[in-house]
């Protein structure tokens, strides 16, 4: 009568010590990948306060002798590229960008999940057909379009293209398809358009995808570096991305400048990231099982 107890008890410390060695194991495996994706970023940061000597010096060391808060000044101040000026560009950019970017995308997710047209599944599955395309293969036709109408050496040039994104139509259209139909149906009851429920009933309820899709536009807008290569000449013109390159190919070689620019570059989207958090984690985590 006592053996059943007994064999129960020590399979439960035997479960309870590999749920602990398993949980260690995890840890330990995990806090490795962190240390490998933070060390390049530590490593940019320290070499932004440093001299051009110490860079790449044979005796290397991870802390500059002294801290070279001047780097940040120079690119900042510089006048032949400065970062305020870059820093304003691409602002501008990002802000335009996203603006149009979340429009089209909510518009066309809408029209895909809530409205029955006659074509709607081919349209949807040739848009799905255009994520196969990558970019980089578009770029010529998009260079001699935008020469054609004088949108070269011009910011539009950088951000038009950013308002059409199959991947958000598609995330939002899951996210459109989870909502109940009954909403739709007692709003039409009341005599709301589909533009009324578009914009007072289903767009309020998408916030968490919206606020996804704002963080990975924005993302994607702030660090594009092929469009503004290929369509932006002057400088006074050139974003984040392209005075960081400008600073790499400078002769005088300073590498540390480079990675001031480069860290500069980043601190506004972990602002965004670490106050959007909440949101996006549940934006993707609901647009990936709802439709």
């Amino acid at each position: 009568k006592k053996v059943g107890p007994l064999l129960s008890r020590r399979k439960g410390k035997t479960v309870k010590k590999t749920s602990k060695r398993g949980m260690v194991i995890r840890t330990i495996v995990l806090a490795v990948l962190a240390i490998a994706f933070v060390m390049p970023l530590v490593w940019m940061i320290l070499t932004s306060l440093k001299n051009t000597n110490e860079v790449f010096a044979v005796d290397y060391h991870w802390l500059p002798s002294k801290f070279r808060w001047d780097n940040y000044k120079t690119v900042w101040t510089n006048d032949s590229m400065s970062m305020t000026r870059a820093f304003a560009n691409t602002l501008f950019i990002t802000i335009i960008s996203v603006i149009g970017h979340l429009i089209v995308a909510a518009l066309a997710a809408y029209a895909f999940a809530k409205v029955d047209f006659k074509g709607k599944n081919v349209i949807f599955m040739l848009f799905l057909a255009s994520m196969m395309i990558p970019s980089q293969a578009t770029i010529i036709p998009r260079f001699m379009m935008f020469k054609s109408i004088g949108l070269y050496n011009n910011l539009w040039a950088v951000i038009l293209p950013g308002w059409f994104s199959t991947t958000a139509i598609f995330m939002l259209r899951q996210f459109y398809m989870g909502l109940p139909d009954d909403l739709m149906e007692a709003a039409k009851i009341d005599g709301a358009g589909h533009l009324r429920i578009f914009a007072q009933i289903l767009t309020p309820l998408t916030k968490p995808a919206m606020v996804s899709l704002t963080v990975l536009a924005c993302i994607s807008s702030w660090n594009e570096y092929l469009s503004p290569l290929i369509f932006l000449v002057k400088e006074n013109l050139y974003t984040v991305s392209m005075a960081i390159r400008w600073y790499m190919l400078d002769d005088s070689q300073r590498y540390e400048l480079t990675m001031a620019a480069a860290t500069c570059s980043i601190v506004p989207i972990i602002i965004l990231f670490l106050f959007s958090q909440k949101y996006f984690v549940e934006g993707i985590a609901t647009a990936g099982v709802k439709g």
